[in-house]
């Protein structure tokens, strides 16, 4: 993937989740500027606001045997350089995207932390083969899981 800088990533990690949204059967758009939130999504029964948080790729996580490679998002932070947290009513739903694999998850505000963890899609497992319970992919955070 070309190098690009972070506002081209974010924006492209909004029209991702606008697309995702659309191809679900949703009317979705990006919001306007200088809002909380990113992406308007009508259900059929409201309109949610969406804040969209994106990253390019994952990242190598130290851990006490090996270090794996994880997607990390910075959550409740906004505003020119974070110094600002998002309140409850200011967002409805935060979509984390992975622009390498163009990965969503959808996750209610009450559910964020402030720093998030996600595995990569292609499953990385540990030395015996298994797989981490603890951790998480994108996907298996579907719009589903909030309506």
């Amino acid at each position: 993937m070309k190098e690009i800088d972070d506002l081209q990533a974010g924006k492209a990690g909004e029209y991702i989740v606008c697309a995702d949204l659309i191809l679900q059967g949703f009317i979705a758009y990006p919001s306007e500027q200088g809002l909380r939130y990113d992406v308007v999504v009508d259900t059929g029964k409201r309109l949610l606001k969406i804040q969209v948080k994106t990253t390019r790729k994952p990242y190598k996580v130290p851990q006490r045997v090996n270090d794996t490679e994880k997607y990390c998002f910075n959550v409740r932070r906004c505003g020119k350089g974070g110094r600002q947290s998002y309140k409850e009513s200011d967002v409805d739903i935060f979509a984390l995207v992975a622009l390498d694999t163009q990965a969503i998850a959808y996750i209610k505000t009450a559910d964020i932390k402030q720093t998030m963890f996600f595995l990569p899609e292609d499953g990385h497992v540990n030395e015996k083969g298994k797989h981490r319970l603890s951790a998480k992919k994108l996907s298996e955070y579907s719009l589903n899981y909030i309506l």
